[in-house]
């Protein structure tokens, strides 16, 4: 990065290397689960063949924001590629911008929820019929995640994950590129990993939420936007999905610390020991995901 040396009345601001890597970090729009009820969902998860609990839609309004963001985001300035969690709700939310930039979706458990069961989830090849812009030919930098006894993934190890992420968007083919990763909002951790904070100081992230982030030579962000608040871009009602940090999860903000300084001590996940996406033979509702059912993003004070 470098700083203008001139006498200003304002202060200077920053002018990024050619090689800088801009990331945008869009959480999915408002869930169609959280506009019912949790315990509504589920109960309709259990009459079905077809939903999981953890998979959630969007809701109406969730569609609006993608749409809404999507207008905004195609409105910044060129973006060169669109990475996408598997799951429903932010490939609801970045369909929209693959619309408007023409760009594919490529889908990447390395930007995935957290403490996720992935075998919840169905195969890749039955999003195409209803999500034909995914990118069949992407290799993802994580084609699943590690899991415990019980096939979730361990909190410590989605930590894990997101310091591999932030190294990796520093490496071709993303170095000097602007890339958009859809993802949740336990995902703001990536904040915390790209600046070497810590998770409080990775602040929230709204729902269709954008914090923009500018990595330099230097190897750290900055934090150019940030994702607490979309009033400025989404017009619509806000919905029932409210901005999420670590402070309002209902795992205590100590604990979550604590668990971030371990896994910076262990070091970033290795996608080479994490075996392929299998979905379970009863990946839909029967899989056991509805006894698990823990949305992350739901504020402790509200449970």
């Amino acid at each position: 990065v470098r700083t203008c040396a001139f006498a200003s009345a304002h202060p200077p601001q920053p002018v990024y290397m050619s090689d800088s890597t801009t990331i945008y970090l869009l959480r999915h729009g408002d869930r169609f689960d959280y506009s019912i009820g949790k315990d509504a969902w589920v109960a309709r998860c259990r009459t079905s063949a077809s939903l999981a609990p953890s998979d959630p839609p969007l809701s109406a309004g969730g569609h609006a924001q993608a749409r809404e963001v999507a207008a905004h985001l195609a409105s910044v300035g060129r973006i060169d590629m669109i990475i996408v969690s598997p799951y429903l709700r932010t490939l609801q939310t970045a369909q929209p911008l693959a619309h408007a930039t023409g760009l594919p979706l490529c889908v990447d458990f390395a930007v995935a929820e957290s403490h996720q069961r992935p075998a919840a989830l169905p195969p890749l090849d039955t999003r195409l019929p209803y999500f034909p812009e995914i990118d069949t030919s992407y290799s993802p930098l994580m084609a699943s995640v590690a899991v415990d006894g019980t096939g979730v993934e361990p909190r410590i190890e989605h930590l894990r994950r997101l310091l591999f992420l932030s190294q990796a968007l520093q490496r071709p083919p993303f170095r000097g590129k602007t890339v958009v990763v859809v993802t949740h909002a336990a995902s703001v951790a990536l904040i915390a990993a790209l600046r070497g904070s810590d998770l409080l100081g990775a602040g929230q992230l709204a729902a269709c939420g954008v914090a923009k982030l500018v990595v330099g030579a230097h190897g750290r962000a900055d934090v150019v936007e940030r994702g607490d608040d979309a009033s400025s871009y989404l017009r619509g009602p806000a919905g029932l999905t409210g901005a999420w940090g670590f402070a309002n999860s209902a795992q205590p903000l100590e604990t979550s610390e604590r668990l971030w300084r371990e896994a910076q001590r262990l070091g970033p996940a290795d996608p080479a020991a994490v075996p392929p996406h299998t979905p379970a033979v009863g990946w839909r509702s029967n899989s056991g995901d509805a006894v698990e059912y823990e949305p992350e993003s739901e504020v402790a004070a509200g449970e």
